[in-house]
């Protein structure tokens, strides 16, 4: 078995399924004001699935997350942003991620979409009518390797949650309705609780 360590930032995006749970059948949740006003929606999936390789051949340690949050979101007291497409442009920022959780299964996130960003009608109709289709992170690998045409991520800088099309993790799915972490013993604190009603910074 041939073994490449990975001695630069190496930079990733990997696409992971929707799949609708709400009563509604819709991928998302709408959130309203107390006066019944809509002003934004959620929606939740799973960013990345641990220990199995994907279509992209690429397959994700359970801490493959937890520096890079410490070390920037964490350490901060910053929001993960949500765009569409891994564009980066203001037009294509849609949102923030209110969670990210751990799980045995992988990392599991809630992203806020506020009404009032540029794409948030034709979200909406991409997400109802398949179109957008997964969650995809974007972010760069600094600790890996590679073996059979495998790169094996063991620490990951993510910098960004996307909405995107086409999904290469089709076991991913996509679940009901900070960031608030979860599943991080050291990265756990009161700061990133909801309970906490933190301002709402974020896409």
């Amino acid at each position: 078995m041939n073994r490449y360590e990975i001695k630069e930032q190496l930079p990733v995006r990997n696409f992971t399924a929707l799949r609708t749970e709400t009563p509604e059948g819709r991928a998302y949740t709408l959130q309203k004001n107390e006066g019944g006003e809509e002003i934004g929606f959620t929606l939740s999936g799973l960013l990345t699935r641990f220990d199995s390789v994907n279509e992209n051949e690429q397959r994700w340690s359970a801490t493959s997350y937890d520096e890079g949050l410490q070390h920037y979101f964490k350490k901060n007291n910053l929001f993960v942003p949500l765009d569409l497409q891994h564009e980066r442009d203001i037009r294509s920022l849609a949102g923030r991620l209110e969670s990210l959780e751990k799980t045995e299964e992988g990392i599991l996130i809630k992203a806020y979409v506020p009404r009032g960003v540029y794409y948030y009608n034709l979200i909406k109709t991409l997400l109802d009518n398949y179109i957008l289709q997964g969650f995809s992170n974007y972010g760069y690998v600094t600790r890996g390797h590679i073996t059979d045409d495998v790169l094996h991520v063991e620490s990951f800088q993510l910098i960004s949650a996307s909405l995107v099309d086409v999904p290469a993790d089709t076991a991913a799915r996509f679940i009901r309705n900070g960031t608030t972490l979860k599943g991080f013993p050291s990265l756990e604190n009161e700061e990133f609780s909801r309970e906490e009603e933190l301002p709402v910074l974020w896409y």
